[in-house]
C-alpha cells in the first residue's frame, strides 16, 4: 500500500485525515517541482523539511498556524513511518489581550447600573482581579470589610490554593450595595441566582457578554481580569504583589498578561 494511504487509513477522524492528505500531496508537489523527483519519505532529510518551512513563510506567507498545520502531516507521517527526524516550526506568537480602556470600564459598569449583583460582580473582576469561577464560590463569610479596608477570602483558585485579596473602596462600596439588599435565605453563597442558589459560571458569562453588548464594547470575564492586571502594573504595582493578588504561583505566569498599551509605549518615548 502507498505509504500515505497506508498512514490515512490509521486516522480514525476523517477531518483531520482530509486536512493531512491535502498538506502531504502539497508537500510532495513542492519537492517535484523543486527537486524534480519524487518524494522518498524514508529518505526525507532535515534540510528538506527546513526549505518547505522558508517556502511557506517566506513566498506563500502562510500564517505560523497554517505552517505548522502542514508539519503536523508531515511530523505524523514521519513517525508512522518509525523516522525519528525531528520536524520543527515557527513560533506561534499568541496576540496579548486586550485591556478596556477606562471608558469602555465606564460604559460597561454604567451598562450594569440596574442590579446591585451584578455591579459587585462586575467589580470583583474588573477591580480585584478574580477568575468567574472564584466569584461564583465565594461565601458570606469569605467578606470582611470595614470603613477603610477589605479583604476576601478566595478559596479553590487554581491549584485549589487558598489566597487573601485587598478590596479597594469602589469595590468595597459595590459589595455594600449588593449585601444590603441580599436576599436573607439559609443558602451562604455570597452571590444567589434568581432561585435563591449558587451562580454557575455560564451564568456569568452570559451576563458580562449581555452588559458588554449593551455598552459596546468587548468584554469576557477573563478580559476584566487581564484589565484589572493591566490598570496595577500601570499604577506601579510590582509582578510580584500582582502575581499574588491574582493567584499566581510563578511570576512567569504573571507575565503573560501584561503588555504595554499603545498609549504607554507612546508616553515612554515621550521626553526622551
Amino acid at each position: 500500500m502507498n505509504p500515505i494511504e497506508d498512514f490515512l487509513s490509521i486516522l480514525t477522524s476523517p477531518r483531520t485525515a482530509e486536512r493531512y492528505r491535502s498538506a502531504l500531496d502539497e508537500f510532495a508537489e513542492w519537492y517535484t517541482s523543486t527537486t524534480g523527483a519524487g518524494v522518498d519519505w524514508n529518505l526525507l532529510t532535515a534540510v528538506e523539511v527546513k526549505d518547505y518551512t522558508a517556502y511557506l513563510q517566506t513566498v506563500r506567507r502562510l500564517s505560523p498556524a497554517s505552517v505548522n498545520l502542514r508539519l503536523a502531516a508531515i511530523r505524523s507521517l514521519l513517525r508512522h513511518l518509525g523516522r525519528t527526524l525531528k520536524v520543527k516550526g515557527p513560533k506561534q506568537v499568541t496576540p496579548p489581550l486586550k485591556a478596556l480602556s477606562a471608558r469602555e470600564l465606564g460604559r460597561l459598569f454604567a451598562a450594569a447600573e440596574g442590579s446591585q449583583r451584578d455591579t459587585a460582580i462586575l467589580n470583583l473582576m474588573a477591580r480585584a482581579g478574580l477568575r468567574v469561577g472564584e466569584v461564583v464560590r465565594l461565601r458570606l463569610g469569605d467578606v470582611e470589610m470595614n470603613g477603610r479596608s477589605g479583604w476576601l477570602t478566595v478559596r479553590g483558585g487554581k491549584g485549589n490554593k487558598t489566597r487573601r485579596v485587598p478590596l479597594n473602596g469602589e469595590v468595597r462600596q459595590a459589595l455594600k450595595a449588593w449585601l444590603d439588599e441580599r436576599p436573607k435565605v439559609t443558602e451562604d453563597w455570597l452571590f444567589l441566582s434568581r432561585s435563591s442558589g449558587p451562580l454557575a459560571e455560564r451564568d456569568v458569562q452570559r451576563m458580562v457578554a449581555e452588559y458588554a453588548r449593551i455598552a459596546g464594547v468587548e468584554a469576557t470575564p477573563h478580559t476584566l481580569r487581564h484589565t484589572f492586571a493591566t490598570r496595577a502594573i500601570e499604577k506601579g504595582v510590582d509582578v510580584a504583589t500582582l502575581a499574588a493578588i491574582l493567584g499566581h504561583s510563578r511570576i512567569e505566569t504573571t507575565g503573560r498578561y501584561l503588555h504595554p498599551t499603545a498609549e504607554r509605549i507612546q508616553d515612554a518615548v515621550e521626553g526622551v
